[in-house]
């Protein structure tokens, strides 16, 4: 979806097509609708790259430790992506959430991978114990375990400056 200046430019608090903001959806086609079709592959092949194999059971320790340190390493990707996404957001604007729409998608898009992967290392520490296998995990950034609530501005910042000290 993309806007366009209102021909108010804002001026107008009572203008119909607005609302005083100063902005218009376009009416154009726009090459949203192509990107939400690569995305939708996007997702289906980390779908298919995160599904774990039938006979997970049959899996030997060497197939298990090597699947685990696979997801364990797109986990630390995927939170490593987010950390760059959200240092580039300026936190100290009124307008942030509006003028970065792309980069607040972008990290709704990478925690929903994260979900996924996380259910399958789930799947895999089961198995793991099943086997009577440790299954320690230790992630290598500071995001991999946790969950991030997008919508929540709070969380974000206390969740950049908890990275922050932590790295100093």
């Amino acid at each position: 979806m993309t806007f366009q200046i209102c021909s108010c430019k804002g001026l107008d608090s009572n203008c119909k097509m607005c609302f005083g903001s100063g902005y218009v959806k376009s009416l154009t086609a726009d090459k949203s609708s192509n990107q939400k079709d690569k995305k939708s592959v996007e997702k289906k092949k980390l779908k298919s790259v995160s599904e774990l194999p039938l006979n997970i059971d049959s899996l030997g320790k060497p197939e298990l430790i090597s699947i685990t340190t696979e997801v364990i390493a797109l986990l630390d990707f995927k939170s490593k992506k987010q950390m760059q996404i959200l240092n580039s957001i300026p936190f100290s604007s009124n307008t942030f959430r509006r003028d970065f729409k792309e980069k607040f998608a972008n990290l709704k898009d990478l925690e929903d991978e994260k979900i996924l992967l996380r259910d399958k290392l789930t799947a895999i520490e089961k198995e793991l114990v099943a086997q009577k296998i440790s299954g320690n995990f230790r992630f290598k950034h500071y995001l991999s375990d946790i969950e991030i609530d997008v919508d929540s501005n709070r969380q974000l910042k206390e969740l950049i400056k908890e990275y922050k000290r932590l790295k100093n």
